[in-house]
């Protein structure tokens, strides 16, 4: 799972990249400083780039979603890891010290921190989920008030 998201965010970064090359070239079109080389009226210039920044915000979102996935995904591990020592801790039927029990409960604290920390990267994916709704609304008025269509895109979300 960790290597599919590293595999996905590398992916990201290339496309992000491509993304703004292309930008930079709509820009100096709009500006004319492409030497006249764009055949494009600026209106579908303007249209392009718009739907680019686009992309490139929505691209930058499903990176922020594949790195809170990463981050859960090393806390579901560490939770793994725990319970196991916890339950190897537990089979142990002899007497056990102060200094067992302590452990145990050292285990158990940690296992409800990641839990809660867990809990906390869900809260912040459902806020951005949120906020890029709105976000996404402002800009289709946004078009929508100079004219412009507001072509379709594909929403790229992570495997869960």
């Amino acid at each position: 799972m960790a290597q599919e998201i590293q595999r996905k965010l590398e992916e990201t970064e290339v496309k992000t990249r491509e993304l703004e090359q292309r930008g930079v070239e709509i820009e100096k079109a709009l500006r004319g400083e492409d030497g006249g080389v764009n055949v494009k009226d600026e209106s579908d210039l303007l249209q392009e780039w718009f739907d680019l920044m686009r992309d490139r915000t929505e691209l930058r979102r499903y990176e922020k979603e594949l790195m809170v996935r990463a981050q859960e995904v090393e806390l579901e591990d560490r939770h793994s890891r725990l319970q196991l020592e916890l339950r190897e801790r537990i089979g142990i039927k002899e007497h056990k010290t102060e200094e067992d029990l302590k452990s145990e409960q050292s285990i158990i604290n940690e296992m409800m921190d990641i839990v809660a920390k867990r809990d906390a990267l869900i809260a912040v994916l459902e806020a951005d989920r949120l906020r890029y709704s709105h976000e996404d609304k402002d800009l289709e008025e946004q078009m929508l008030a100079k004219g412009l269509m507001l072509t379709p895109i594909e929403k790229t979300t992570p495997d869960k």
